[in-house]
């Protein structure tokens, strides 16, 4: 399979080392000539492209992976051929002109992406979208390529999909760094959560999460509450989320605290 990747991010630079290990042919173009020296050097294997035709690397699959907000700049830059399916990486964009090229799909990895991390493709649902069956069948080949489970989604199905995805991972990551953040003040190691998160994850698969849920919110405990509250004090942002999280978790269980 011949592919084409566009991009030096996080994700794109995961796409061209994954398959680097297979035997596609591929193709890089982006704009950061610094960044491609480096994936050339990295992996030999490689073609780095010079200009915006793509049409003479005679590719079946163009990844668009850069930025969401510049993804229809991007795509309309470049010349491709008319069997060519030009499909991106984003869990939120369309490609908007489609008259421009209409072979058109998606190709979103359902996965946290950072440079040092090490991806497992096998437990990385891809998100695939196409317009036609033949399409569907080059991002099916692309996701076997990385061993990749794949599953046929559409634009309103995958803009929920991103959603929970950044409420379970973008937001809890974020959390879980604040709760470093507290406990390196008070000089504990913040590992020492991570049997406990681990549990919760686990848990809340197992069955269905408000099924598992426990904690103060959940026992109406307003004096623990108030404590915490108290104890964030100094970061009234995260008191906030506390306050919020808190009403949202009595809501959703029926616990109607102001009739108390």
């Amino acid at each position: 399979m011949r592919i084409v990747i566009i991009g030096s991010g996080n994700v794109a630079c995961h796409l061209i080392q994954a398959f680097c290990k297979t035997n596609a042919t591929l193709f890089v173009h982006a704009r950061n000539a610094t960044a491609l020296d480096e994936l050339k050097s990295e992996f030999p294997s490689v073609t780095i492209l010079s200009d915006f035709n793509l049409t003479k690397t005679d590719a079946d699959l163009v990844l668009i992976s850069v930025k969401d907000n510049a993804l229809n700049a991007v795509f309309q830059q470049y010349t491709y051929a008319p069997k060519t399916l030009v499909a991106h990486t984003s869990g939120t964009q369309i490609i908007e002109n489609t008259g421009f090229h209409q072979n058109a799909g998606v190709f979103y990895p359902l996965q946290t992406f950072s440079k040092a991390s090490i991806v497992n493709w096998k437990n990385t649902p891809m998100l695939i979208e196409a317009s036609s069956e033949e399409g569907i069948q080059k991002l099916e080949q692309a996701a076997a390529l990385l061993q990749a489970p794949y599953f046929e989604t559409n634009a309103e199905q995958r803009k929920y999909i991103h959603l929970t995805a950044v409420l379970t991972s973008n937001f809890t990551n974020h959390l879980l760094g604040k709760a470093a953040e507290i406990l390196k003040e008070h000089v504990v190691d913040y590992h020492i959560l991570q049997p406990l998160v681990e549990a919760t994850v686990k848990k809340a698969f197992a069955k269905h999460p408000f099924e598992v849920q426990t904690g103060p919110a959940l026992r109406n405990d307003t004096s623990t509450i108030n404590k915490h509250l108290s104890l964030l004090q100094s970061d009234t942002l995260l008191q906030k989320i506390y306050t919020d999280l808190t009403e949202s978790i009595q809501k959703t269980s029926n616990l109607d605290t102001n009739n108390e």
